[in-house]
Formats: C-alpha cells, sequence, structure tokens
C-alpha cells in the first residue's frame, strides 16, 4: 500500500509502476476504464477441477450473474435477523471477543441461509477452512491441503443441491433456468465464498469503529432500538457501514486486464485500481481520514469514480445491495444486544484483503451501564 501511495502522489491519476502494469487513480478515468468491457478481470495461476467453470467459464459466469438476479433482489431481511439474533444471543457478554471471528460467525450463516433459503450448519465451516487454506497456499503442502479443502466444499454444496435443495434458494432457480449440475454447484461455491469474508471484514471494521466512536454508537442503538423487527431501514446504521466501506474496503485492490486499446493503453496493459486510496483522495472527501457516517445521510451521493466499495462497471459485485441490507440488519441485532468497547487495537492488513488483524472488543449487555 506505501509503494501505491507513493505512485499516486508521483502521477497525475495513470502512473505505469513497473513495465506493462499501471496504477489508476484518477476517479474519470477510474470509472471509465472500470465500465469498458475492454477491461476484464486478470486472473493468475490455473484453476484446478474443483474450482473450474468449464472451457467457457466466463462467459458461463455472466449468464449465472444475470440468471441470479431474483434471488439477489431479495434480501431475505426476516431470514437475516433470525439467524443474527439467534447467533448474538448466543454470544456471552460480558466478555471479551474476537471482533473478526464473531462477524464471520454472523455474515456466514446469514449468507448460507439467504443463498440456499434455508439454514446450513456443514457448508459455513468448509468454506471458511477453504478461505483460510487460500491464505496459506504458498508451499505444494499447502496447495494439496488447499485443493482437499476445495473438494470438499464442493461435495458438500453438490449433496446438497441433490438432496436439500429448498425452491426458495439460489440451487433450484438456477435448475429452472436450464443450468446443469456442475454449473449450479459451482455458482453457489462462489456466492459462498464471495459472500464470507469479504462482507464479515467490513462488518468487523464496523463494530471496531462504533466501539472507537461511542456518541454514533449510542445513536445507531437508539435507531435501531426504536425498530424492534426485522428492517434494514435504518438510515444511520447502513450509513456506518457506508463509511466503514468508504476508509476500510475490504477489497482494496482490482486489477483488470484490457484486451484491446483503451484510451491511451495498450492490448495486455494491466489495470490496477485501488479502492482505499480513491477513497480517501483529499481533494475528492471532506476530512477523508475521519470516520463520519453523517455524511452519507440527506441525499449525499459521491462523485463518479471516488466510491467503488464494490466495484464498478460490469463486473460490479452482484450481491452488493442484499449484502448492504443484510449486513445492516446484522449491525442493528449487535447494536440491541451489546454494548462496544475497545480492548486490543487492529493491526490493518493490507493482503488478499484490508482486515483488522487481532481486533479485540469487550462486549456488555445492553442492559448494562458502564461503571462511572
Amino acid at each position: 500500500m506505501l509503494r501505491w501511495s507513493a505512485a499516486a502522489r508521483s502521477g497525475d491519476g495513470i502512473v505505469e509502476v513497473e513495465p506493462g502494469v499501471w496504477l489508476v487513480t484518477d476517479p474519470g478515468e477510474t470509472e471509465r476504464l472500470l465500465a469498458s468491457r475492454d477491461a476484464t478481470t486478470a486472473r493468475t495461476g490455473g484453476r484446478t477441477p474443483p474450482t473450474s467453470w468449464g472451457p467457457d467459464g466466463l462467459a458461463t459466469w455472466m449468464a449465472v450473474r444475470s440468471a441470479m438476479r431474483p434471488v439477489l433482489a431479495v434480501p431475505g431481511i426476516a431470514a437475516a435477523a433470525d439467524q443474527a439474533r439467534r447467533i448474538v444471543a448466543g454470544t456471552p457478554a460480558p466478555g471479551e471477543v474476537d471482533a473478526v471471528a464473531l462477524s464471520v460467525r454472523l455474515v456466514s450463516a446469514v449468507t448460507a441461509r439467504h443463498l440456499l433459503g434455508e439454514p446450513s450448519d456443514v457448508l459455513p465451516p468448509l468454506v471458511e477452512r477453504e478461505l483460510v487454506l487460500a491464505g496459506r497456499a504458498r508451499s505444494p503442502l499447502g496447495r494439496l491441503r488447499l485443493r482437499h479443502a476445495q473438494r470438499a466444499t464442493r461435495t458438500a454444496i453438490l449433496a446438497h443441491v441433490r438432496n436439500t435443495s429448498s425452491p426458495d434458494g439460489l440451487p433450484a432457480v438456477l435448475a429452472e433456468r436450464g443450468f446443469d449440475e456442475h454449473t449450479v454447484t459451482s455458482a453457489v461455491r462462489t456466492m459462498l465464498l464471495s459472500g464470507h469474508h469479504v462482507p464479515a471484514t467490513a462488518l468487523a471494521w464496523a463494530l471496531h469503529e462504533l466501539a472507537t466512536h461511542p456518541d454514533v454508537q449510542r445513536d445507531a442503538r437508539a435507531e435501531a432500538l426504536a425498530h424492534a423487527g426485522p428492517t434494514a431501514d435504518l438510515p444511520l446504521c447502513r450509513a456506518v457501514l457506508r463509511e466503514t466501506l468508504r476508509l476500510h474496503p475490504p477489497v482494496w485492490r482490482l486489477r483488470r486486464r484490457l484486451v484491446a486499446p483503451v484510451r491511451d493503453l495498450p492490448a495486455g496493459a494491466d489495470l490496477l485500481f485501488s479502492p482505499y486510496l480513491n477513497h480517501r483522495a483529499p481533494d475528492r472527501w471532506s476530512e477523508p481520514s475521519r470516520f463520519r457516517p453523517r455524511r452519507w445521510t440527506g441525499d449525499f451521493r459521491p462523485a463518479p469514480g471516488t466510491y467503488l466499495p464494490f466495484a464498478l462497471g460490469p463486473r460490479t459485485c452482484p450481491a452488493a445491495r442484499p449484502a448492504l441490507a443484510q449486513l445492516t440488519v446484522v449491525l442493528a441485532a449487535v447494536l440491541r444486544a451489546h454494548h462496544l468497547d475497545p480492548h486490543r487495537a487492529p493491526v490493518p492488513t493490507f493482503d488478499v484483503l484490508h482486515a483488522p488483524r487481532r481486533l479485540r472488543l469487550r462486549l456488555r449487555p445492553v442492559a448494562a451501564e458502564p461503571r462511572t
């Protein structure tokens, strides 16, 4: 991140950071290039049989994205609220908690319930193991363990598709659209993986920001308590999440490859984009390093190319809207039950994700008042 920041300061919004690789931070160019159909997702490394979409994978994935819209358009607020309430109720308080682990438990349960149309105790732990091993697959043994984990995840998803698929879930919707079993299984796996660590990381950062901004936490809790029923119509809670995604976008870097010349950039060029840098540009944001969720109230709209936590263009995250709604419901469930106090500050990482490593919080029941 330091190297990217230095390169961004030294250039005029598009700078070649190494031969054939360009860092794009100019908001207008960010918007235009990410929207270009000539900028495709740059893949690194080969796909193993458990992860392959087949010989025409990109076209198949784009067709699946279109077919998934009916499921993703309905965020399943009541089901998300029920799942979150159950997990929050089982979290001991008062006590200290690993904020990332708690967030993973909450988000993975909600995501699985939404995508499958029913709860699953089997799939979230398998997805978690696969993602953890993916971050450690730097040796032959690590890669072997990852392949075993990928195969286990896929086998469990296939069993679910064949034996226990809900008519309201993504597997049934895709099967009705004529997709074969391999494609349905691949689609469910992709959505479970993408809906696991990324939104959980965003939730963990939000809990950290609320713990360190007690005035915002107080007001967001009051809003949540005023709406006891399941709802995502919580403007301040939603604003907290949007501001968290601005300051701490889990997907802090994007990479695209040009398949044809675009503007002054040649075919074959690799383009790097950084939501993290664009979200904190001092010439585009007022007080860019401050946590100010109320900037999102009213009719505020960020300028094009300055806010891209879910990417932009034809490869925008297909679950962006339901993910934000579900995170709002989950955050409200936590706030109704617990006060959040800092315990151990996070170590920000810029690896696959921008994550709050080692973040721990103190939880107190909402009925308990702080000691004076």
